[in-house]
């Protein structure tokens, strides 16, 4: 990459003057100092734009000063700080994180990160306040469709019916017989030919091989379930494994468990499952940076199996959490959560 130093623009390699004002390009390579001070300088447009609330000029220069330093935990630190303003808390912790898996030691960082932790459970917990009054809306909504709905298909019957008497006629009086010799019988309606409904075909769709379907996971996969499963903290929270599956491209562990359904089932209980779950599988593989907690439970009747619980939460937020952690604490790192709407 270079450089045009009076109009500080970064250019490509091949270009030796600068399109703008012509002057002579100096290579990036010529010093690291350069580079240092482009660095600097692309932060300082990238934070005068966020003051501006220009966010797209701020993301752009962030993201070149992150191009050309990649190790500086500072760019990311920025970029999380823009999102934040935005409101996009998702992106910011994620930013966030990245900055402190190049500087663990970053305390501003960490007080950004359990900020916006706070802030995403108080979004969640003004969210289920409002949710109530939202489903007595959308019930009563979906009463009166409902209704309107099964009034629109009596009509219909109704109409239907009275049609179809109007066009009915009227039975015809039976002729005279006629005399008939001795030893004749009358024809009846049995002589004539009678349409017959065919018989439904015979089923002759093999049954599925019994190995139709079936999961296969790796030995990894098939390890961390087993010792997932061997763990007396989870065992303790009433919750059992059912599957793993891991996505290596992002260092993605996705944990599927259960747990049985009752009347006192509680937020508070499947947050602790889940929670265990994914501290002890950060602890079996270090490569793991994102553990997707998926909770099951199984209701009687004819609902069955339902999902009852998802959510994602990254190492550096579970390793944040001391080891006493409030129920509140716990779901505080968890993002974007999904709640069966059964479960209080």
């Amino acid at each position: 990459m270079r450089r045009c130093d009076d109009c500080r623009i970064i250019l490509e390699d091949e270009v030796r003057y600068c399109p703008k004002c012509g002057g002579d390009v100096a290579p990036e390579n010529s010093s690291a100092t350069n580079r240092d001070a482009d660095v600097h300088s692309l932060l300082a447009s990238a934070n005068l734009h966020r003051i501006r609330a220009e966010w797209d000029s701020a993301i752009e220069d962030a993201t070149n000063a992150l191009r050309l330093d990649p190790r500086n935990p500072d760019v990311p630190s920025l970029l999380g700080g823009i999102y934040e303003e935005r409101g996009m808390h998702d992106e910011a912790m994620a930013w966030y994180q990245m900055a402190l898996e190049i500087n663990p030691d970053s305390t501003p960082d960490k007080e950004r990160l359990l900020r916006l932790s706070d802030l995403i459970l108080a979004d969640n917990k003004r969210s289920e306040t409002a949710s109530p009054s939202a489903l007595h809306r959308n019930t009563k909504l979906a009463w009166a469709i409902g209704g309107v709905f099964i009034l629109i298909i009596i009509v219909a019957v109704v109409s239907l019916i009275k049609v179809r008497n109007v066009n009915v006629t009227p039975p015809q009086p039976p002729l005279p017989a006629a005399s008939l010799p001795y030893g004749s019988s009358p024809r009846t309606s049995s002589s004539e030919p009678q349409l017959q409904r065919p018989s439904a075909p015979a089923n002759t769709s093999t049954p599925a091989s019994p190995s139709a379907g079936a999961s296969v996971r790796t030995p990894g996969e098939v390890y961390i379930r087993s010792e997932l499963a061997a763990t007396q903290a989870i065992a303790d929270t009433g919750a059992g494994i059912n599957d793993v599956i891991a996505d290596p491209r992002a260092g993605v562990v996705s944990v599927t468990f259960s747990v049985p359904f009752s009347p006192v089932l509680t937020k508070d209980r499947i947050i602790a499952a889940a929670a265990a779950t994914a501290r002890r599988t950060f602890e079996l593989n270090r490569e793991v940076k994102f553990v997707t907690a998926r909770c099951l439970i199984e209701i009687s009747g004819a609902q069955g199996t339902q999902i009852a619980f998802v959510a994602d939460i990254a190492r550096q937020s579970a390793d944040a959490l001391p080891a006493s952690a409030t129920a509140d604490q716990l779901s505080a790192v968890f993002t974007r959560q999904w709640w069966n709407p059964q479960i209080q």
